[in-house]
C-alpha cells in the first residue's frame, strides 16, 4: 500500500515525463500521462487520511474522482479537463493546444493540492 512519499515520488516522474513528452511533440502520450500524475498527486493526498483507492482497481478512478471533487470542488472543472484530454489525445491523436490544455490543467490541480495540503508535487 503506497503512503504519500510513494505516491509523490510517482506524481513528481510521471509529471515531468508529461511536460518532456510534450516537448518533443509527443502529444498523443501527453493525456496519459497528465492522468496518472493527477492520479498520483490525488492518491497522495487521500493517503495522508488513510485513503487508498488503487486497492480496488475497479472502481477506483471513480471514487478517486467522487472523493476528490466533493473535497476539492475548485479543481473539478479541470478534473473534467484531464479527462477530456486523455480520450481526444489518446483515442484520437489530437493536436498540441489539447495537449497544452492538459498540462495547465494538471499545473492548477498540483499547484491547488499542494496549497491545501502541503504536499509537493514539483
Amino acid at each position: 500500500m503506497g503512503d504519500p512519499a510513494h505516491h509523490i515520488k510517482l506524481a513528481k516522474e510521471k509529471r515531468g515525463a508529461a511536460l518532456d513528452e510534450f516537448e518533443k511533440g509527443r502529444y498523443t502520450v501527453v493525456g496519459d500521462l497528465v492522468l496518472k500524475a493527477v492520479e498520483q498527486a490525488i492518491e497522495a493526498v487521500a493517503s495522508t487520511r488513510g485513503l487508498h483507492f488503487h486497492l480496488s482497481p475497479r472502481t477506483a478512478h471513480a471514487e478517486r474522482v467522487k472523493w476528490v471533487k466533493a473535497g476539492f470542488p475548485e479543481i473539478s472543472p479541470d478534473i473534467d479537463v484531464i479527462w477530456g484530454a486523455y480520450g481526444d489525445l489518446g483515442y484520437d491523436g489530437l493536436n498540441g493546444r489539447r495537449a497544452e490544455e492538459a498540462l495547465m490543467a494538471m499545473e492548477r490541480i498540483m499547484n491547488e493540492l499542494e496549497k491545501r495540503t502541503g504536499l509537493r508535487f514539483r
